[in-house]
């Protein structure tokens, strides 16, 4: 029988007894972590190497050196300015001459990169031996630094090293020589009272434009402020009988008195007062008043808007408004007639002819022609006969859709003493009861079965046709009238020849009614689930009103 009880192995007590005998954990399994948290570890920096630490950075230092010229009595030496650019990333350097225009030496690169010794022991260059101010022998040349670019200064301030001040670099004076030399000179010139220079570039394009009238004529007189002069442009109308010279004078300086001008050489080197000659100004322009220029005197009525603004805003003298000028009465253009039809040709030869002095031929619908070649509408017609022997007498009609001509072909009958052939060839045929001048032609509209056509008074009834009409009306239905298309289906149809058209419409009309008793079925049944899932919702409805009804008795 076993029982339970709280000693253990020599009577100790277990931590049955109390919490007070429970043995602890060993030291070596106790986790530290449980009560002061995980120990934070050292992270270590990752290594970057020298080179990618300072790729793409480099020092630059302006700098110059003097270089001896010998057996030259302009100069004894000259002032070169250099670059000198030191790489971090692997401690070269190099020196490069700026471009100088003109310099007469080789310039560019004077020293190309690289690992450059400082002394004869082998030392080499490093970042710590350059500073503003101090002077660098490099290959026997001393070049002396004046200035640093920012990160230049930047970079030797953070590393402990005290930058020099910026100081100005020296010029050259044997360039300084050259470019005086060739520096334009300027010197003082005394004003023109009347400078044509001056005035081609302030007036160049500007035109004071007067409307004048003379004779009852229109005329633009246009004052030129460039030069002073004077032009005057003639307004032509539509057939108004004149040359057609637009200037009537043209661009001159125009004088006052141009009846006492000197046309002799004078003896002396000054003018007289004989010699002295008065042009005309804008300020002799105005409208409402008549200029004489040459002895032609036009009255200014009106100007432009720019003529206006000048006037005001640079002479201080506003132009008056513009005067009415009475207008002739223009009589309407004769009403151009198309002569009647000469009975030769065509009506649109008679009319193409009209249009130009050398006739020309009508132009074609070449679209038309291009859409509907070799489209042609085929019907076949008997006459309509006057005489008795031109009864029984059948035709074949052929409409061509690209130049809507109808050629008219009989049909040969045995024993009929008539020949097959060819009754009328391709042709407009016009219609009976229109004009000969403007005549309207036979169209596949006016052919239907049935149909009485006047063929140059001949009549033909037309009494079947090809299956390629009906086809053709079908599917241009906009460009036929409703009756034309029922006419060829009744016929067809009476024919026959429709019997595919007639099952594929009744194949289409039983596919809808199968979708619509298809349709039907789908809705009954939507229908049916609908009442049943209504009536569920009722009976769960009326089982909680008894349930609650239950509850509360």
């Amino acid at each position: 029988m076993v029982r339970d009880t709280n000693y253990g192995i020599g009577r100790r007590l277990t931590d049955a007894a109390s919490i007070r005998y429970a043995k602890g954990l060993d030291p070596v399994e106790y986790d530290i972590s449980s009560i002061y948290g995980p120990v934070s570890c050292y992270v270590y920096r990752q290594f970057v190497p020298h080179y990618a630490v300072f790729a793409q950075k480099c020092l630059c230092f302006k700098a110059f050196f003097r270089q001896g010229v010998f057996n030259s009595p302009d100069e004894h030496y000259r002032v070169r300015h250099v670059d000198i650019i030191y790489y971090l990333d692997d401690d070269t350097l190099c020196v490069i001459e700026p471009v100088v225009k003109n310099a007469g030496f080789q310039q560019g690169t004077l020293v190309r990169r690289d690992k450059i010794p400082k002394n004869i022991k082998g030392d080499l260059f490093i970042w710590k031996d350059f500073n503003v101010g101090i002077d660098i022998c490099i290959y026997g040349v001393v070049y002396h630094i004046v200035d640093c670019d920012p990160f230049t200064r930047e970079f030797l301030t953070s590393q402990g090293i005290d930058v020099g001040e910026k100081e100005n670099l020296p010029a050259d004076p044997y360039t300084e020589r050259r470019d005086a030399m060739c520096k334009t000179s300027t010197r003082i010139t005394q004003m023109v009272g009347d400078d044509s220079r001056r005035r081609f570039l302030e007036y160049d394009g500007m035109v004071l434009s007067f409307d004048a009238t003379w004779n009852e004529d229109r005329y633009r007189v246009m004052y030129f402020l460039m030069d002073d002069t004077v032009a005057i442009r003639e307004i032509h109308k539509p057939n108004d009988g004149k040359d057609p010279v637009a200037m009537l004078l043209k661009r001159m300086r125009v004088p006052k008195n141009w009846q006492n001008l000197s046309w002799h050489p004078s003896i002396y080197m000054e003018y007289g007062d004989s010699e002295i000659v008065e042009y005309y100004t804008p300020r002799d322009f105005k409208v409402g008043e008549t200029i004489s220029l040459f002895g032609r005197c036009f009255l200014l009525y009106d100007c432009d808007a720019f003529t206006r603004k000048y006037y005001s805003d640079m002479l201080g003298t506003p132009q008056p408004d513009a005067i009415p000028i009475p207008t002739k009465v223009e009589r309407p253009a004769p009403k151009y007639e198309i002569p009647p039809h000469i009975k030769f040709g065509s009506p649109e030869d008679t009319y193409a002819s009209c249009l130009s002095f050398i006739p020309k031929p009508p132009k074609k619908n070449v679209i038309r022609q291009l859409t509907n070649f070799p489209k042609k509408l085929r019907y076949s017609a008997r006459m309509d006969a006057v005489h008795p022997e031109d009864e029984g007498r059948d035709f074949m009609l052929e409409y061509n859709l690209s130049d809507g001509t109808i050629k008219i072909i009989e049909i040969e009958k045995p024993n009929s003493g008539r020949r097959e052939g060819c009754f009328l060839r391709s042709s407009l045929i016009p219609k009976s009861c229109t004009e000969s001048d403007n005549p309207e032609y036979y169209t596949p509209q006016d052919l239907f079965i049935g149909a009485r056509i006047n063929v140059f008074n001949h009549r033909f009834i037309i009494t079947g046709t090809d299956l390629f009409v009906y086809r053709y009306v079908d599917a241009n239905r906009d460009k036929f009238c409703q009756k034309v298309l029922e006419n060829l289906r009744n016929y067809f149809l009476r024919q026959g020849m429709l019997q595919d058209d007639v099952d594929a419409e009744a194949k289409k009309i039983q596919m809808l009614g199968d979708e619509q008793k298809l349709f039907a079925t789908n809705v009954a049944a939507k229908n049916i689930e609908d009442n049943i899932s209504t009536g569920k919702c009722m009976n769960e409805e009326f089982d909680m009103t008894g349930y609650k009804e239950l509850t509360t008795a």
